[in-house]
């Protein structure tokens, strides 16, 4: 990705994917109220976008500790205002909306307030699956020990503002993610754990 010389956004597909599905998804949830940067054009290779200013909300985590309690519950905020979202039919599946990759480093803190990165992966299920991926994904990220004391308080503001039941689909979640791409040995060891039902 690379920011034009007029500011706008560009997000090239390295993989042959065609990103004017990503573009249609931001379009709709624009529609919706959902925050995401605003789509300027889309070709089957490039996506040109709006540029978001402000850090990655794992950023802000790691930069000021002190506000992780308040970001867990931004994190949650975001997923209340999934839940009550239609699916638009264009996408697969069946059930209610999913982004499938909604963890802190796909959220911007823009100057009107958090904005939703990276639709790539959207689809249909449920939306606890959605929201026991967000909590995989920082729970086996490796940190310094400074930092799992932040991470801590982040996972316990985030899981007590979601859907209590959201932790009956970590398992599946860890098993999504493992799938998902390589992993190093002890991520791959961490989520494996999770992937245990008796352990939730």
């Amino acid at each position: 990705m690379f920011i034009r010389s007029d500011g706008l956004l560009v997000k090239r597909t390295r993989t042959g994917r065609d990103l004017r599905r990503e573009a249609e998804m931001m379009v709709y949830l624009s529609g919706h109220g959902i925050p995401v940067p605003r789509v300027h054009e889309a070709t089957a290779d490039e996506l040109v976008m709006q540029y978001v200013p402000g850090p990655r909300m794992s950023e802000e985590i790691g930069r000021k500790p002190w506000l992780a309690g308040q970001l867990g519950r931004d994190l949650a905020e975001l997923h209340h205002c999934l839940d009550v979202i239609p699916a638009p039919g264009f996408l697969s599946g069946e059930g209610d909306l999913l982004h499938l990759d909604l963890h802190p480093g796909n959220v911007v803190l823009g100057p009107e307030g958090p904005v939703v990165l990276d639709w790539a992966c959207a689809t249909k299920g449920d939306r606890r699956l959605d929201v026991a991926l967000s909590w995989v994904s920082l729970a086996v990220a490796r940190l310094a020990p400074v930092k799992k004391l932040t991470r801590w308080r982040f996972l316990k503001a985030f899981m007590a503002n979601v859907d209590p039941k959201a932790r009956e689909a970590i398992p599946e979640a860890a098993r999504i993610r493992l799938e998902r791409h390589d992993r190093d040995p002890v991520e791959r060891a961490a989520l494996q754990k999770l992937m245990d039902p008796d352990r939730h």
